[in-house]
């Protein structure tokens, strides 16, 4: 009898271990094909095209990966939900910020609440069942429950937050360089456009994308003046906002656009010289905290330690 029940036992650690590890694969596999969209897709296509052959919608559908057919009309059904119950304004301040953070993997707001839901709904989900069939302590599956529900709503914040804020100070790190570019060649006869033109062709990263997508939209037929406060809007930066305001009143006015080009110039790289200095009046308060915690004490350790010896061996006496 003891020899059957260790049987059993052996059996169900086999069983716990394999949907443990069945449940990690899917989750990692879930996160994958969220960040690897976009490869995905591409491959898809890929390899559509080397087979030449039209299929029908259900023999599409059915070539999916398992994953997808089975989790992503599930979380995409609960994200309508969500979508449909949060407030307006909520939506309008996460898709704001998803904007400013340049659409960070090229996902849209669903593909970011389908995300926070395969986190803050579905990992629960397993890990629920896996402590009911492991028979684990209810308060600790309550606190991992809670933990996995904070993450999934904090960590795509967190992602968005932390992307919003590195192309921030890329834009406000290149500006200063791409005005000059737009002043050069604003000075050397070519328009405002043809300028615009120039910078793209020339300079790269978040400042020279913002303006390709202002050029985009003016040759589908957008005014100047909407898509550059569109583009104002995306960065939300109080120095792009004030050099484009500076762009749209010389527009208005009849000014000379190299004028103001010069000396928007100018204000940005004094600015950034300020924000320069700043950061190095604040390096020495920033390094005294670990020299408080590390460095100190080793210092007075190595002083005072003989000295705190002596005094001992001299009481002991």
């Amino acid at each position: 009898m003891p020899l059957v029940q260790r049987k059993d036992d052996g059996n169900m650690k086999i069983f716990i271990f394999i949907l443990i590890a069945v449940t990690v694969y899917l989750y990692f596999y879930l996160i994958y094909s969220f960040v690897n969209k976009e490869r995905l897709v591409v491959k898809s296509r890929l390899i559509g095209i080397a087979r030449k052959s039209k299929k029908n919608h259900f023999e599409e559908e059915f070539n999916q990966p398992f994953l997808s057919r089975l989790l992503k009309p599930l979380a995409d059904d609960i994200t309508k939900i969500l979508l449909r119950v949060t407030p307006r304004e909520i939506i309008n301040n996460f898709e704001k910020k998803i904007m400013m953070a340049g659409f960070p993997y090229n996902f849209t707001i669903k593909e970011w609440t389908n995300l926070i839901v395969g986190i803050a709904l579905f990992l629960p989900l397993m890990t629920v069942v896996i402590g009911v069939i492991w028979s684990a302590d209810p308060l600790r599956v309550v606190l991992m429950i809670g933990l996995e529900i904070i993450s999934g709503v904090m960590m795509p914040n967190f992602i968005l937050t932390k992307k919003m804020q590195n192309r921030k100070n890329e834009i406000l790190k290149t500006l200063p360089d791409v005005i000059d570019l737009l002043t050069v060649s604003v000075e050397a006869g070519l328009g405002f456009d043809g300028a615009l033109s120039k910078v793209v062709e020339k300079a790269q990263g978040q400042t020279a994308r913002e303006f390709t997508m202002v050029l985009q939209e003016m040759k589908m037929g957008k005014p100047k003046k909407e898509a550059l406060k569109e583009m104002s809007n995306r960065v939300g930066l109080t120095d792009m906002t004030t050099f484009i305001g500076a762009i749209i009143q010389a527009d208005q006015l009849g000014v000379s656009i190299a004028n103001v080009l010069r000396i928007q110039s100018e204000q940005m790289r004094q600015k950034r010289r300020q924000r320069a200095q700043e950061r190095a009046m604040k390096a020495p308060i920033k390094m005294l905290i670990p020299m408080v915690i590390f460095i100190f004490p080793t210092i007075f350790t190595v002083l005072l330690g003989p000295v705190i010896i002596k005094m001992i061996d001299m009481f002991m006496r």
